[in-house]
């Protein structure tokens, strides 16, 4: 029986890693892709009941951790033999503290701002600026970006950054806020690094939080029944080849050690903000 695979990855690197699943298991059922709306729906209500999860699934929506360790009986511990965690992930604490799951990469976030502001943004507790809190604009509540910014805002703000999470404009994607802040709409916004690089009329810049990036694990999980090609097709995402197109076409961190990092992360280091599974989990079973 073909493998059932949902892979809630970006458009900048699905066509790359479906294109090399399909090539050595060209019999796979690959679930079509879903809108944000569904992916959240999806994730928070249906992950983790047999008869609607695939066999194997990536994804980066924390809801999906949360459903998976209310079903954890219907998932397999991860195999042996899987590419151990690069140093600098181990650095800030992502080493997996369930062995039902595994981190395929994590996706980084960083802000970008319009070059008016002044003094210039340097941090997330630049954000709490009165001249900026209510001009920040970030992705829209069908993905988890309000979640994480509204903790990482209070972890590292306290109550200044509860309250200026708050008046942050939780409406657009990461496409329209670096078009939007481009143009001065917002002032400044929270896009993922693919969103950073260029801006059409140059009118903004992107910065490296001081304090890091905020780390979202990418996560696989594989069920206990699931035939032996969905184990194969687990090794060919942590497969060289693969997490170099992460790195390279996503702008993700990659797993696997001696892969190189994307450029913005290597000039800063690999700065990233990680408060813990703990806490993941928590915000996880939140959604």
């Amino acid at each position: 029986m073909p493998s059932r695979l949902h892979l809630a990855i970006p458009p900048n690197i699905a066509r790359h890693v479906i294109s090399e699943i399909q090539s050595a298991f060209p019999d796979a059922s690959i679930h079509p892709p879903q809108t944000h709306d569904e992916m959240d729906a999806f994730f928070k209500n249906q992950f983790g009941h047999p008869d609607h999860t695939a066999d194997l699934t990536l994804t980066a929506y924390p809801s999906a951790l949360s459903r998976a360790i209310e079903a954890k009986d219907i998932f397999a511990p991860m195999p042996a033999g899987l590419p151990e965690m690069r140093e600098e992930l181990l650095r800030v604490g992502l080493r997996e503290p369930l062995p039902f799951f595994k981190v395929v990469a994590v996706v980084t976030m960083l802000i970008i701002h319009h070059e008016s502001v002044v003094p210039p943004v340097e941090g997330w507790a630049d954000l709490c600026r009165g001249d900026l809190a209510a001009d920040v604009v970030i992705p829209p509540h069908n993905t988890p970006a309000p979640m994480l910014y509204a903790h990482y805002m209070e972890k590292l703000c306290g109550e200044e950054g509860r309250r200026a999470s708050a008046l942050a404009q939780a409406k657009l994607f990461p496409q329209d806020i670096n078009k939007t802040v481009d143009e001065g709409t917002y002032k400044a916004g929270m896009v993922f690094p693919a969103f950073a690089r260029t801006f059409r009329l140059g009118n903004a810049r992107a910065v490296w939080p001081k304090e890091g990036a905020i780390a979202v694990p990418l996560l696989a999980f594989l069920r206990k029944d699931a035939p032996d090609d969905a184990l194969e097709v687990l090794k060919i995402i942590f497969s060289s080849k693969i997490q170099t197109i992460i790195a390279d076409n996503g702008l993700f961190c990659p797993i696997r050690e001696g892969i190189a990092l994307f450029p913005e992360m290597a000039a800063h280091d690999s700065r990233l903000i990680w408060s813990g599974w703990e806490d993941y989990i928590r915000l996880a079973a939140l959604r």
